[in-house]
């Protein structure tokens, strides 16, 4: 029998050569694959170079459109190039921007920005009002900042606009003025606030350059505008609503399950009277209830609506519908805008930074090495954070700062931990506070205190150890949170009679939460028995505000400031005495709110120190066309 009959020799050829072809495919697979993931790579790798190419590009475009609209230069050339594979053009409808008085609506500047675009697989990066901008998708962020100056006191725009006969079909372009500067005219000193908006596809840009960079209060955003408000006059005094929904969102009390509203006189009899000058204010529309469940709104006092309450609110004081009113309903209005309180937080975190930002440093190794003689006018650093569970502690600072050299934070839990201000001040500043339990005193007998917290302020108790923070003594306490604000479960916040406690939190991407779910005695914040409700104030910039007291109820005396938020989700029983400043209200078909309204508030200043906030005073505003041709 040969070697062909026996089979093995050929069996092994044959799987020789199978292995060979199977060996020959995978390279070549994995060549292929290897290759095609490199061109996509290499696709993306030169899309990039190319946008950020084409970004500084754009930003010598306004540095040169600039030149030729001010007279600095008859005309400029600029090479941006389109061989990456993207477009170049002129956008005549890419925005415009009115400038306006608030309260008339007489017009002062009405003008087309367009825009030059360059547009490549989505992305555009544009120079449009002396700015370049890039967007991707839905979102737009600022490459360069454009003509618009306003820190208070004088708004100065040279606004640079784009030619409607301009037009571009190559990479190198030829920037020229287009006719003299036009002044606009405006009554100087200014009288009327004044309100700007920008329309078009670079808006969010704006947006965030008006809240980053200015000192103006962005009071709407759409899909398609922003507008910012210039106060003209800062009163600076009283708050004359019990709930202020005063922006443009819902107020919507369609689903809320109760809000019941009174008013007291902290001045005369206090909260154990109940008196009929309760003011509910909506800047936005309101959607009542509409009858046959248990939703009902009691109001000692107005109902005022700067548009129609929906359903047609005739009769709804007749106590046969859920909402009953015992003093006036109004639609449609007049209702005065919130003041900004961006600015003012600005301005309170700067007063901070130049209080304690010059003092010369000295480095202790413990807490409990700073003593009692801390040097005056110094800055102290503390190269830990300080952490108690347990016993009882006191830092006494005169006229100086105390802060962590490296990350350090404040957390107590358990014991007693006392920061007392001696001499006209004391600054203590950390990089977080945890107060999960015990009893953080700020002692303000002898003079003002400071607490700075970089990073997130959290109260958070157990029904056994709750968490308590203490103010004592007849002084002024700040506490500056910049990130994310929590007070919640078994948390108490004492203020003494004649002390006043203001919490300033800056921080647009954080959030508020107030409330929690634990089994203890829930949220408490309290002033003296006989202590206006001004004895605390809680300032904030946030967008979202929280109050939770499904489990265990949430009872503050106080005024809350925030604008800018959003009540998105509540629950459970909430009691405020004081006053309640917020944009709308959306999501609250679990929520019990009782606020009552301290008269006193009427006459309370606001803003501790009115020249704190900006106000505008002048006005300066020119636009200039510029030409735009390919070379």
């Amino acid at each position: 029998m040969n070697d062909g009959e026996r089979g093995v020799p050929t069996e092994r050829a044959q799987s020789e050569v199978l292995g060979t072809v199977l060996l020959l495919g995978l390279t070549v697979a994995v060549v292929g694959t290897t290759v095609a993931l490199g061109g996509a790579a290499l696709d993306d790798s030169q899309r990039t170079a190319d946008l950020q190419r084409v970004e500084g590009a754009m930003t010598q475009v306004d540095s040169k459109a600039s030149l030729v609209a001010h007279g600095g230069s008859p005309s400029q050339r600029v090479t941006l190039g389109t061989g990456g594979g993207g477009d170049l053009s002129v956008d005549h409808d890419a925005g415009r921007m009115v400038i306006a008085e608030n309260e008339t609506g007489d017009e002062i500047v009405n003008a087309s920005l367009g825009a030059l675009v360059y547009q490549r697989d989505g992305t555009r990066i544009a120079y449009q009002g002396g700015g370049v901008w890039r967007r991707d998708g839905d979102r737009t962020r600022m490459v360069s900042a454009p003509e618009f100056h306003y820190r208070g006191e004088t708004l100065t725009v040279p606004l640079v606009a784009i030619s409607e006969n301009a037009t571009v079909d190559g990479g190198q372009v030829v920037l020229t003025s287009d006719g003299s500067p036009v002044g606009h005219v405006a009554q100087n000193p200014v009288v009327d606030d004044i309100r700007v908006t920008v329309t078009g596809d670079y808006h969010e840009g704006w947006a965030t350059f008006f809240e980053s960079r200015t000192d103006t209060q962005v009071v709407n955003r759409s899909d398609d505008s922003v507008s910012v408000l210039l106060r003209s006059e800062l009163v600076g005094t009283g708050i004359s609503h019990s709930i202020g929904a005063l922006g443009s969102s819902e107020f919507d009390l369609k689903s809320i399950e109760s809000l019941t509203a009174d008013s007291y006189d902290s001045a005369g009899a206090g909260p154990g009277e109940s008196r009929e000058n309760a003011v509910i204010a909506a800047g936005g529309e309101i959607d009542s209830p509409r009858g046959g469940g248990p939703d009902y709104v009691r109001i000692k006092g107005d109902l005022r609506a700067r548009y129609e309450i929906h359903p047609n609110p005739n009769g709804l004081e007749n106590g046969n519908h859920p909402i009953e009113v015992t003093g006036n309903i109004t639609q449609r209005a007049t209702l005065t805008d919130p003041e900004p309180v961006d600015g003012y937080l600005v301005k309170a975190f700067d007063k901070y930074d130049a209080r304690y930002g010059n003092a010369t440093a000295t480095t202790y190794a413990s807490w409990s090495d700073l003593g009692d003689d801390t040097p005056i006018a110094s800055r102290s650093n503390v190269e830990d954070g300080l952490d108690v569970s347990g016993g009882s502690e006191t830092y006494r600072v005169e006229d100086a700062e105390v802060t962590t050299a490296g990350d350090g934070g404040l957390s107590v839990d358990g014991g007693t931990v006392t920061l007392e201000a001696g001499g006209d001040h004391a600054g203590f500043r950390f990089d977080s506070a945890d107060l999960s339990g015990g009893e953080l005193v700020l002692d303000v007998t002898d003079g003002d205190l400071d607490l700075r917290v970089d990073d997130d302020f959290a109260m958070s108790g157990s029904g056994s150890n709750p968490a308590e923070l203490t103010v004592v003594g007849d002084g002024n306490v700040r506490i500056y949170a910049s990130d994310d604000l929590s007070i919640e479960d078994h948390s108490e916040v004492t203020v003494d009679e004649n002390a006043e406690l203001r919490l300033f939190h800056d921080d647009r991407d954080g959030d508020i939460q107030i409330g929690g779910s634990d089994d203890g005695e829930g949220v408490t914040v309290s002033t003296g028995p006989n202590a206006p409700a001004s004895s605390f104030w809680l300032f904030s910039s946030a967008d979202d505000l929280e109050f939770h007291g499904d489990d265990v109820p949430v009872n503050m005396t106080g005024v809350v400031y925030a604008p800018n938020a959003i009540i998105e989700d509540a629950e459970g029983d909430i009691t405020l005495r004081g006053a309640l400043t917020v944009d709308g209200f959306n999501d609250v078909d679990d929520a019990r709110f009782t606020v009552r309204y301290d008269e006193a508030l009427a006459t309370a200043e606001v803003f501790d120190e009115v020249d704190e906030v900006p106000t505008i005073n002048y006005l300066h505003v020119s636009t200039q066309e510029i030409q735009i041709e390919s070379d």
